[in-house]
């Protein structure tokens, strides 16, 4: 039998406090076995909507509230896909406005925001370190991978504690 566990904290999924990770595993198993072996967000979404299935209270099912978040998921999509042109990137552009996690939540700043703050480079720097570990732990199995991964973190922590200095002065 397979043990099923959540890959990360906090979780955020809905009604994460009553959420088991081995029942949502037997549950999105059994909906892969019936799909042949593939398993889609749709086939999901449709076993979930009996209200006796135990994906069912992760879903929101009153659509107005729906209809919001999906609508938010949509500005998220608009904003990531505005690029600008920059001299500095080596294909002449990059991202117009640029994820930013702090205490309040995430929002979106400009690129010359970023460069003109040692702050916000630094905030950058810390979340690239924590996709280069996501990166690493999804792909562990494949070593030479990882050892090209590790490089890269370890620039990039030398790049973001000088930063963070640079910030602190």
């Amino acid at each position: 039998m397979i043990k099923y566990c959540f890959k990360d904290s906090p979780i955020t999924i809905k009604a994460a406090d009553k959420a088991n990770p081995q029942r949502i595993g037997e549950a999105l198993a059994k909906i892969a076995a019936a799909g042949g072996g593939e398993l889609t967000p749709k086939a999901v979404v449709e076993a979930a909507r009996s209200s006796s299935n135990v994906l069912h209270k992760h879903f929101e099912w009153d659509d107005s509230k729906a209809a919001e978040a999906f609508r938010l998921d949509q500005a998220r999509n608009v904003i990531r896909s505005i690029h600008a042109e920059d001299e500095d990137a080596s294909d002449g552009h990059a991202a117009a406005f640029v994820s930013v996690s702090d205490k309040g939540g995430t929002s979106y700043r400009t690129l010359d925001a970023i460069k003109n703050s040692a702050d916000l480079q630094a905030r950058v720097l810390a979340q690239a370190e924590r996709d280069l570990d996501a990166f690493q732990r999804r792909y562990r199995a494949m070593q030479d991978v990882c050892a090209i991964i590790r490089t890269a973190q370890d620039a990039l922590a030398k790049k973001r504690a000088k930063t963070e200095n640079r910030a602190s002065a």
